[in-house]
């Protein structure tokens, strides 16, 4: 490394110094380390993205936000090189991997609905029970017990969802503080730290949560309330993010267009198919009801 310090060395000597360089200079890439260059390295003209940019703070999801964050990286520097195509390609990833616990949450809200009839008859045996009557313990007793004889779990619809929901915010957090978006380009966009100056990712958001919204089993929901919902959300959403960076909404655009293209698929199965016709018989009986 001594030779690295004297100006007078040779070309031969320059390129093994570059060399060792590199290899040196590689994990700290991959890692996302910092490294500031001795002013002698100048002379060696590396490449602006072979030295790595400073690690990004993410505050208390640094554990979540960090791997997410390297494999975005990853992404860029082997193969895709635009960060935009990046961020589809992870988030692609990150949906995929997401489809088991979202199945198991299709799965027990599927078992809650089969009980649902059961629940309901259980319910009106204990009407019209004042709040200190004792008898409210039994009839949440005999819930508990149906509840087990029949395998169904009363939080299991929520809790896979739960569960994501740190991954999802630490992908939101990486996103919004990555320096590398900064006149990042994709397609019409120019400046992926920059809102989207067409709104055109807004509408698709707002256009696909609508569609997922619309074909997603409601049980419990009236068809003016399944309308209400489908329109309420989307807009809501769509709004939120109307001035956010466009490298945010490109993430969930593209977790939208999954999240729809899934809950497509799910419908077509046996599965999703008898939640439809439940959920169908229980919103013709729910609107009756109401009229």
């Amino acid at each position: 490394m001594t030779a690295i310090g004297n100006p007078d060395f040779e070309a031969k000597g320059k390129a093994r110094t570059h060399c060792r360089l590199s290899i040196l200079l590689a994990p700290m890439v991959l890692l996302g380390l910092q490294f500031r260059p001795m002013p002698a390295f100048a002379a060696l003209s590396l490449p602006a993205a072979t030295v790595a940019a400073p690690m990004p703070d993410f505050g208390w999801l640094t554990v979540l936000a960090t791997p997410l964050y390297l494999a975005l990286r990853f992404l860029y520097f082997h193969g895709i090189g635009n960060w935009g195509w990046a961020i589809i390609v992870l988030t692609a990833i990150f949906n995929l991997i997401m489809i088991w616990p979202r199945m198991m949450a299709v799965k027990s809200s599927l078992s809650m609905m089969r009980i649902q009839p059961k629940v309901e008859a259980l319910k009106q045996r204990y009407a019209g029970l004042e709040k200190s009557d004792p008898k409210h313990a039994e009839m949440s007793a005999e819930l508990m017990a149906l509840y087990q004889a029949e395998g169904a779990n009363l939080y299991g619809g929520c809790l896979p969802l739960l569960l994501q929901m740190p991954l999802l915010i630490a992908y939101f957090r990486v996103l919004r503080n990555a320096a590398e978006l900064h006149h990042a380009n994709w397609l019409w966009l120019t400046d992926l730290s920059a809102p989207d100056p067409l709104h055109l990712l807004t509408l698709v958001i707002i256009a696909a949560m609508f569609l997922t919204q619309w074909i997603t089993p409601m049980p419990g929901m009236s068809g003016a309330q399944r309308r209400l919902m489908a329109i309420l959300m989307p807009v809501v959403c769509g709004v939120s993010l109307w001035g956010y960076a466009s490298g945010l909404g490109l993430y969930w655009a593209t977790g939208a267009v999954i999240n729809l293209v899934i809950q497509f698929g799910i419908n077509h199965t046996a599965m999703g198919q008898e939640m439809l016709a439940l959920a169908a018989a229980r919103s013709a009986k729910k609107t009756m009801t109401d009229q």
